[in-house]
């Protein structure tokens, strides 16, 4: 994945910035990034790359090393370009050890394989948990780095659409063959679900497999070399403008010669049963029912695991549009029982390894184990399925992670896969001993372990059979059984050269079923292990797999033979259930069209013959490594800016920027910012520093800040005998310096401690501008101009403790679902005295889909002997983020008779209360009743605010005051491009 860097604002909350300007963005609330481990990374130096890496994967980190030179070698000769400098690898053990990382910010999911940046040309992965996905996700991220490097040398930007550079890199590490690309590309030509536009597929479909199938058609038709050409044209624009340069013809042109030519390729919809039968129909012999094939049902239906009795399907699932979730279902109906697990209500849950793992029924059918992520450990959750709020959770003591646990036919034993330090190995778990046990031990992944009904046996997938390591020849996993007593393990021969995935036992334990690719399309197959015969029992132009290429998606019953699969169909995956009785002599319905990707007859073959190239040997590395150093480089440079312009305190020219500097690692931050201006109080500077090397963040902040408050006033008069209109605006400039520093401990994904501290001098002004006006001529009689101490400066030390919390879960258009607060106490002392306490609690619920009912209840207060002291800013209760409808343009001003607007001084003070009640829903779900948001998502509210402010006024020797304002409205809220917009009537 590219990932194109923008400034980053690192933000402090810090005690001394001013009520009114907080609001609900950045780390006022927020996710938190925890680094549960301590990563000592060390730098392994080869000819062309820097790689990072810490003690646990040190020996995976050579072998990917000389992956990443073989790598550099094949896209360096292709693409006719060496890359400048030398390239960063970033690497780490686990998906769960990724994704605290600081490289990137912001919460990684389970889904991103890898992350190549373009400031620093950063390409920072996890290991797969094979050596061959490793090897594919590592060119796919090499490519963007040429990518980047190569546009730059021809003076231009990548900002091309996500299609064209996420299919390009596919197309550089993966040819025009690809199992899971092409299952797409034919499902969707089978099923009719290419649009006529490319804008429309490109908004539609993956870019990663749309993309890919693109490039592939474009590399075919016009060779290999417009791939070079489109990223060496120097200045030449956008993607759609090179490609017209390049071939002469228009995108969309393009892109309507690529679906005649895939229709062409794989045929047309009425193909897709194959021998005659309705489409509907497309699998042989169905013996169940498929599950949740409503479109409410969601687009992902993902590793399913069987009952014993066949009755009832475990699965995962995005159906409620909020996260992937564990569902049981009713085998033979498909109508689901009960959600069993999800991320969004659990404090200590962060993943349920929905993509790469699925989870298993004992052989009683009383309990279900599944792996989780816990806090960033691996852990075994196991479910009472007569109670499934009664579980048990094995957390393991190490990093890593657990993947497709199985357990042992008399329930006291639990065997998975675990991919720690970028090693797959299989372990078993004693439940009643509590002790792990390592079953295999060497450098290729072991995969999808499952149980014999005897207990002497696991069949499992495995690489060893088919790599070596010098040279650098990965093969395909192919199926193995392994003696649980003896440790022997011995090779099941099925097909040569071809994907063997998640094997599963038939009851009588005579047979395995398992998911292969003979002919470039993954079917389900059953072995007769006497005859070591297989048979085809599948046959959808999808296939029969998950989102990765080792995903489970296969499952036995144990008592009855009845199988549960994952298929990809209609560009959705769903499970479907089967009885092995009524598919075993099924014979395939159709032969459909594999082998590569249309146009059938390609120009040349240059990417595939150097992705399949193994006669070159394991390029050399060294042995030696060195510490790594958290030296600051320049990162990003603000936006610059010069302004200019007048009003009632003269005329002012002002400019700035801002740079950002960190290390390789993002472990360290460095912000610096500064404003000048033609006059003193328009100087402005900020330098801030984060420190994230551990699970206690540290910052530190240097800042001089202006601020200015207008408070205006006016009075009826009379000069020389006539009315007047006495005008008065009195503007408070403060000029503060403050130092400070900041702790912020994250107690996990979602709870955070903060302790801040600092010191504040701020100096206060006055300068006063006034006007008398003839109320008969209008002339001015008389203007006075001149500048008066705004108060004693006062010098402060300031502490703030907060408790943080965010378990809200996103739509496009804001929270739906979970909660977010936060509670601060912040005691200033020395020349002014005062406690600042706020109290912010906000929840999501959603009684029923589509509908958010959102609360809020906020207290903001100043307390103690200086709470109301003019100096400090008040709190204004009309701005929108508190009560809408009362901001400043709203209000209608009523002047006292000191001359001060009231309506306005009424909604100011150093303490106030507020309730808000919001029902939002999608507009677009309201007739589905489901959560759709559209290309242009769109959010209909109604609401209802009510706030308390009070205060004893602009000198505080005024009793206190009380007012209470209410108001209530309805509105529509837009996400135009990452831009939130809201448009509201309010009373």
């Amino acid at each position: 994945m590219a990932q194109v860097a923008r400034l980053a604002v690192l933000t402090f909350v810090f005690l001394c910035a001013a009520p009114a300007t907080r609001d609900a963005a950045a780390q006022y609330f927020g996710r938190n990034k925890v680094e549960y481990s301590n990563f000592d990374f060390r730098v392994l130096a080869t000819e062309h790359f820097d790689v990072y890496h810490y003690p646990d994967e040190a020996e995976s980190a050579r072998l990917a090393a000389q992956l990443a030179e073989r790598c550099y070698s094949r896209l360096s000769t292709l693409l006719g370009h060496k890359l400048t400098g030398r390239q960063p690898l970033i690497l780490y053990g686990s998906q769960p050890e990724f994704q605290q990382t600081n490289v990137v910010s912001g919460i990684l999911g389970d889904g991103i394989g890898g992350v190549t940046d373009s400031a620093k040309r950063r390409i920072t992965m996890p290991f797969a948990p094979t050596l061959g996905e490793t090897d594919r996700i590592l060119g796919h991220e090499l490519a963007h780095a040429f990518q980047f490097d190569m546009v730059r040398h021809g003076g231009g930007s990548l900002t091309w659409p996500l299609w064209a550079v996420e299919g390009m890199a596919q197309y550089l590490s993966r040819g025009s063959t690809d199992v899971e690309t092409e299952a797409w590309l034919r499902d969707a030509v089978l099923h009719d679900l290419l649009p006529d536009s490319h804008t429309t597929a490109a908004r539609r479909f993956s870019p990663y497999r749309f993309g890919h199938a693109f490039w592939a058609y474009l590399a075919g038709r016009f060779g290999d070399k417009i791939v070079v050409d489109v990223l060496k044209l120097r200045r030449g624009g956008s993607i759609a403008r090179r490609l017209q340069r390049l071939t002469g013809e228009r995108l969309q042109g393009l892109y309507e010669d690529f679906l005649a030519s895939a229709r062409a390729h794989y045929g047309t919809p009425d193909d897709a049963a194959g021998d005659g039968r309705n489409p509907e129909e497309a699998v042989p012999a169905p013996g169940g029912a498929a599950l949740v094939q409503q479109e409410r049902g969601g687009r992902m239906q993902l590793g399913p695991a069987i009952s014993p009795d066949g009755r009832r399907v475990v699965f995962f699932s995005e159906r409620d549009r909020v996260s992937i979730d564990l569902f049981e279902a009713d085998a033979q109906t498909g109508r689901i029982l009960r959600k069993l697990a999800t991320t969004t209500d659990s404090l200590r849950i962060e993943s349920l390894q929905a993509i790469r793992s699925a989870g298993a029924w004992s052989h009683d059918g009383s309990r279900f184990g599944f792996s989780a992520i816990d806090r960033g450990r691996p852990s075994l959750v196991i479910v009472d399925m007569a109670d499934p709020d009664e579980r048990q959770e094995v957390r393991l003591p190490k990093t890593g992670q657990i993947l497709s646990p199985a357990w042992s036919p008399e329930g006291r034993a639990i065997a998975f896969s675990l991919l720690r330090g970028g090693i797959t190995d299989l372990y078993l778990y004693d439940l009643e001993a509590r002790e792990l046990r390592q079953l295999t031990n060497d450098p290729f992944a072991d995969l999808h372990p499952a149980w014999s009904p005897d207990g002497r046996q696991i069949a499992f997938a495995t690489e060893r059979f088919t790599s070596q390591l010098d040279p650098l020849e990965l093969g395909q996993p192919g199926l193995a059984l392994l003696d649980v007593a003896s440790g022997e393990v011995r090779e099941l021969e099925v097909f040569e050269g071809a994907r063997h995935v998640n094997p599963q036992w038939s009851a009588g334990g005579e047979a395995l079923y398992f998911i292969a690719d003979p002919g470039g399309i993954s079917h389900v197959y059953r072995l007769d292990l006497a005859t070591n015969r297989a048979v085809q029992l599948s046959n959808e132009p999808g296939g029969v797999g998950g989102l990765a290429e080792t995903s489970p998606a296969l499952s036995s019953a144990q008592d009855t033979d009845a199988l549960a699969l994952t298929i990809y169909r209609k560009g959705r995956y769903e499970v479907r259930v089967y009885r092995d009785e009524d598919t075993r002599e099924a014979a395939p319905a159709r032969a459909f069209t594999t082998g590569g990707m249309p146009p059938a007859a390609r120009t040349d073959t240059l990417v595939a013959s150097a992705i399949t190239s193994t006669a070159a040997p394991a390029p050399a590395v060294p042995v030696a490594t060195r510490p790594y150093r958290p030296d600051l480089s320049l990162e990003a440079i603000g936006q610059p800016y010069l302004s200019s312009g007048g009003g009632p305190l003269g005329s002012y020219v002002r400019g700035g920027g801002s740079l950002l500097f960190g290390d390789l690692l993002g472990e360290r931050k460095l912000l610096t910012a500064f404003q000048v201006g033609s006059r003193l109080r328009d100087f402005a500077f900020a330098v801030r520093f984060l420190n994230q090397e551990q699970r206690l963040n540290w910052g530190l902040l240097a800042e001089l800040e202006p601020g200015l408050r207008r408070l205006p006033s006016r009075t009826m008069t009379e000069v020389e005998d006539q009315p007047a209109l006495h005008s008065r605006n009195d503007y408070l400039v403060r000029m503060q310096a403050r130092v400070g520093a900041m702790l912020a401990y994250p107690l996990n994904r979602s709870q955070r401690l903060e302790l801040i501290a600092g010191v504040r001098h701020a100096r206060f002004s006055r300068e006063v501008r006034a006007r008398t006006i003839s109320l008969k001529t209008g002339r001015t009689l008389e203007e006075l101009r001149y500048t008066e101490p705004g108060g004693e400066p006062a010098t402060m030390g300031e502490l703030a403790v907060a408790f943080v919390g965010d378990s809200a879960v996103y739509a496009p258009t804001g929270p739906i679902l979970g909660g977010r607060y936060r509670f601060e106490v912040a005691p200033s002392a020395g020349g002014l005295s005062y406690t600042r306490v706020l109290a912010d609690y906000r929840r999501y619920m959603m009684p029923a889909k589509p509908y958010t009912i959102a609360t809020r209840l906020l207290h903001l207060g100043q307390y103690g002997r200086d709470a109301h002291d003019p100096r400090l800013v008040p709190t204004f209760l009309g701005s929108r983020y508190f009560v809408r409808g009362y901001s400043w343009s709203d209000l209608r001003c009523e002047w006292d008779a000191a001359g001060r607007c009231t309506s306005f001084d009424d909604l100011l003070g150093s303490r106030l209360f507020v309730a808000n009640l919001e029902v939002r829903a999608p507009l677009l779900g309201l007739l589905s009743r489901d959560l759709t948001y559209g290309v242009l998502p769109l959010e209909g509210f109604v609401f209802a605010d009510s706030g308390l402010v009070w205060s004893r006024g602009r000198d505080g020797s005024q009793p206190m005051t009380r007012r209470i304002v209410n108001s209530i409205g309805a509105g529509v809220r837009i996400n135009a491009g990452g831009m939130p917009l809201e448009f509201a009537v309010i009373r």
